[in-house]
C-alpha cells in the first residue's frame, strides 16, 4: 500500500537550491532575500505542496535568530500610554493593567515572551522603533489601544512583520484588530433591562470613546431604546476623569435606569439617585472588580489575548507585511452582579 510522505521545509530548500535558514526566510519574504529568490521559492513551495508544520514554528523562529530552545519574541506597542498607569483615570489604568495581562497569558500559552515599547513616550518615534524590532529579530507585533490622542499613522516598510491592533483605534495602513462589540454590548444591556420592567433608560457616554468606536454605543441605544423616536433626547455625554452630575437633564428626562460608560463610586451613585428620584437601576458598560456598578464586563483581557493569536497565526502562516483583507474580531462581553 502507498503511503502519502509530507512535504518538509528541507523538501523545499533542496527543489530551491537554498539552506533551511534561507529557505524559511524566502517564504516569510524577510526584506533581506531579494524579491525573484522570495518568488522562487514560494512558486516551489506551491508545486510541491508544502504546508508549514505548526509545531515546528517556534523552533524555527529559535534557529532564524541562532538561539536553539529560545522563544519567539512579540513587541506590545503602547500608543501614547504614560509608563506610569497611575497618572490615568481608574478606569483607563484598569484598562490598561487588564491588555497587558490578556497579552502576557496568551504570549506564555503560545511559548512567546513579551517586550513593551512605549511609542511616543520615553522619546521613541516610529522610525527608531522599526530600527529596534528588526535589529532584535521581532516580527510580531501587538498594538495596544490609544488611551491619549486620535487615530495613528505608521509609515513603515511593513514586510518584516505580523501585526495586529487591540481595540477600535483608528490606524493607517489598515492592520487586523481584535476589539469589543460595543454595538452589542449595549443591545444586550437595553434587553436587560426592559426584561426588568425599565421603560425610560437613560445613558451617559465619554464624548472621547464615542468618537474613536465611531459612536457605536450611541447608535446601538438609539436603535434599541424603547422609544426610539425619542431616544436621542436620553443620551448624555461626560467624562469620568471630570464628571459633573447632569442635574438638569436628569431632572427633565426622569430615567427608571441609567447606563454609563465608565464605573463610578458609591457617592457619586448617591448623588445620581437623589437628583432622580425615579431611578431604579444603575448600571455600567465598563464592569470591572474594583468598580461599584454591575453591567457588562467587556473582558478586556480576552480581546488582547486574541490579537497576539491574530499575530501568531500570521507568524505560523509565514504572512508578514501588510493584510490584504485585514479582519476584525468582534468580542462579545457577560452581564456580571456586583455584590
Amino acid at each position: 500500500m502507498s503511503r502519502l510522505l509530507r512535504v518538509t521545509l528541507s523538501d523545499v530548500a533542496k527543489a530551491a537550491g537554498l539552506s533551511l535558514g534561507g529557505t524559511s526566510y524566502a517564504l516569510r519574504g524577510h526584506p533581506r532575500i531579494p524579491k525573484e529568490t522570495v518568488e522562487r521559492v514560494r512558486r516551489e513551495a506551491e508545486r510541491l505542496g508544502y504546508k508549514p508544520d505548526l509545531r515546528v514554528s517556534s523552533l524555527m523562529a529559535s534557529i532564524r535568530r541562532g538561539r536553539p530552545g529560545g522563544r519567539e519574541t512579540l513587541a506590545l506597542v503602547w500608543v501614547n500610554t504614560p509608563r506610569d498607569l497611575s497618572v490615568l483615570p481608574e478606569d483607563s489604568r484598569q484598562f490598561a493593567k487588564n491588555i497587558l495581562e490578556g497579552v502576557r497569558r496568551r504570549a506564555q500559552q503560545s511559548g512567546c515572551a513579551i517586550d513593551q515599547f512605549r511609542l511616543f513616550g520615553d522619546g521613541l518615534r516610529p522610525a527608531r522603533l522599526r530600527q529596534i524590532l528588526v535589529s532584535r529579530g521581532i516580527s510580531g507585533v501587538i498594538f495596544a489601544p490609544i488611551v491619549y490622542g486620535g487615530a495613528v499613522t505608521l509609515d513603515w516598510e511593513w514586510s518584516p512583520f505580523a501585526a495586529a491592533i487591540v481595540g477600535h483605534t483608528d490606524f493607517t495602513p489598515p492592520l487586523s484588530r481584535s476589539a469589543h462589540f460595543h454595538f452589542r454590548s449595549v443591545w444586550q444591556t437595553l434587553g436587560r433591562l426592559r426584561d426588568e420592567g425599565r421603560k425610560r433608560p437613560a445613558i451617559i457616554l465619554n464624548h472621547d470613546t464615542q468618537e474613536r468606536i465611531h459612536f457605536m454605543q450611541t447608535a446601538s441605544f438609539v436603535a434599541n431604546h424603547p422609544d426610539p423616536k425619542n431616544a436621542a433626547r436620553f443620551v448624555a455625554y461626560g467624562r469620568p476623569d471630570a464628571f459633573d452630575l447632569p442635574e438638569k437633564w436628569l431632572r427633565e428626562t426622569k430615567p427608571d435606569a441609567l447606563i454609563l460608560s465608565w464605573q463610578i463610586d458609591r457617592k457619586t451613585a448617591a448623588a445620581l439617585r437623589k437628583i432622580a428620584p425615579g431611578l431604579r437601576r444603575l448600571v455600567t458598560l465598563e464592569w470591572h472588580s474594583r468598580g461599584v456598578l454591575p453591567g457588562i464586563d467587556p473582558l478586556n483581557d480576552e480581546l488582547a489575548a486574541n490579537a497576539v493569536d491574530l499575530v501568531v497565526a500570521q507568524l505560523q502562516r509565514n504572512e508578514l507585511g501588510l493584510p490584504a483583507r485585514p479582519v476584525s474580531m468582534l468580542i462579545d462581553g457577560v452581564w456580571v452582579e456586583t455584590a
